[in-house]
């Protein structure tokens, strides 16, 4: 039985679909490992349900196909600066992750999933530069911000909209003054229903106008993989001084 190390947290039995998995330890940065609460898991189910059974379209095999564009604008635009220590939540294989790595950035990518960063392990776990964790976003709290940007590959799409507040208060959190959020997200999806969900322009700018200013926003070629998805756009957005 692995042991809690945060010893402020309570542990909560897992009930439903998810006591029939086994037991997830979320690293912490600081060091610290602590089990995932039950809330924790129902965030995850249906992702860790696909990567179970090897339901994982989404995977590109790759980087992203626009990710050297999304970098060129942050470095001219955004003044992203060399070296710099990127976040990224929901990296699931990291093939985005481990090609900034590969670019001279310090990257940390994290994973609810075990299973999704075992994979990324497996295929990147030797890339100078990535630092691979299983982690909830919503649960690791840095002391201070730490971070010159944050990579979202859509992890805004992923998770249910009620989430979606919470979600940039974390990554707000991890942000230094004048950080970036280097985005590409999905514009328009074939099932509204979710998940994947679209985020457009105008919920993007509900989400993120109140701390973050739009540095810039444009329209990628017509995606392949995810087939669900119709059209994504890249965004830059630069923390708000206080």
């Amino acid at each position: 039985m692995p042991q809690r190390i945060d010893a402020k947290a309570t542990r909560i039995p897992m009930t439903g679909k998810a006591a029939n998995y086994p037991e997830i330890i979320l690293s912490q940065t600081d060091g610290r490992e602590e089990v995932m609460t039950q809330s924790q898991v129902e965030k995850i189910e249906p992702w860790r349900e696909r990567w179970l059974v090897g339901q994982t379209g989404w995977d590109q095999g790759g980087p992203h196909s626009q990710l050297d564009r999304l970098l060129r604008h942050a470095t001219q635009e955004g003044r992203l600066p060399a070296g710099a220590r990127i976040f990224s939540a929901g990296c699931g294989r990291a093939h985005n992750e481990a090609w900034l790595a590969g670019q001279g950035y310090r990257v940390d990518a994290v994973d609810a999933v075990p299973e999704a960063i075992e994979g990324a392990r497996a295929l990147y776990g030797q890339v100078a530069g990535l630092n691979l964790q299983v982690s909830d976003v919503f649960a690791a709290v840095e002391p201070e911000p730490a971070y010159d940007a944050v990579f979202d590959r859509a992890m805004l799409c992923a998770i249910e909209p009620r989430h979606r507040p919470t979600y940039i208060q974390a990554i707000h959190h991890k942000l230094k003054s004048d950080a970036l959020v280097l985005a590409i997200l999905f514009r328009r999806t074939r099932t509204p229903e979710g998940p994947p969900f679209a985020v457009n322009e105008e919920e993007a700018q509900r989400l993120l106008a109140e701390h973050f200013d739009l540095v810039h926003a444009s329209l990628c070629p017509p995606p392949e993989n995810p087939r669900n998805v119709l059209e994504e756009w890249l965004c830059i957005w630069r923390k708000r001084r206080p």
